[in-house]
């Protein structure tokens, strides 16, 4: 009976969009309350799989009305040998897509400060997306003014015990939390 089970194998896979959907939610209702205008998103333990999170996240914060910057993981910069500049290009309805240039490769968190000064003023809600960056890199991110950053775990991909010594190595008030994120074997986020 082939019918049935691809009907029961649709249902479950549109319950767990159902699902993912009110979880972004849900952390993006948290944004809007923590009046947070700035957040760092940095996946631990996830080699591949977690591209769409961001890109998830702006989508529910504009759900909410949020207008939302979106900048492009640091992998996606452009070389450049002139002064900061910033590529803007639209997403969707309310997200832009900011790629910043970055001068010779040098410091992270100075070509977002400058992307963020650029910005600032456009945007209810900014997420940068982190991954690819080391611990210090990201420490460096987060004690940029007005920012915080929000972790994401892969389900399985990173301990406790590890969680919490990488949660340690941040100021308290710059952590808004970690977020589980499942991903299965293909590297799709659930």
């Amino acid at each position: 009976m082939g019918p049935p089970q691809a009907t029961a194998d649709a249902t479950a896979s549109s319950e767990e969009e159902v699902a993912a959907r009110h979880a972004y939610l849900s952390l993006a209702r948290h944004i809007r309350q923590q009046n947070q205008p700035i957040c760092g998103l940095w996946p631990l333990g996830v080699n591949k799989g977690c591209e769409e999170v961001p890109r998830c996240l702006a989508m529910a914060l504009v759900s909410l009305g949020i207008s939302v910057g979106l900048v492009a993981p640091s992998e996606c910069w452009r070389d450049g040998t002139s002064q900061a500049r910033l590529s803007i290009s639209a997403l969707g309805e309310g997200i832009d897509l900011l790629t910043p240039e970055w001068k010779q490769r040098r410091n992270v968190a100075a070509a977002i400060e400058q992307t963020l000064e650029q910005v600032r003023d456009h945007y209810r809600c900014i997420l940068l997306d982190l991954s690819g960056l080391d611990t210090v890199a990201v420490r460096e991110v987060a004690l940029l003014p007005g920012l915080a950053i929000v972790l994401f775990a892969g389900a399985g991909q990173i301990g406790e015990f590890a969680l919490a010594k990488i949660r340690r190595r941040f100021p308290a008030e710059r952590l808004m939390g970690a977020v589980l994120v499942d991903i299965d074997p293909s590297g799709a986020v659930d």
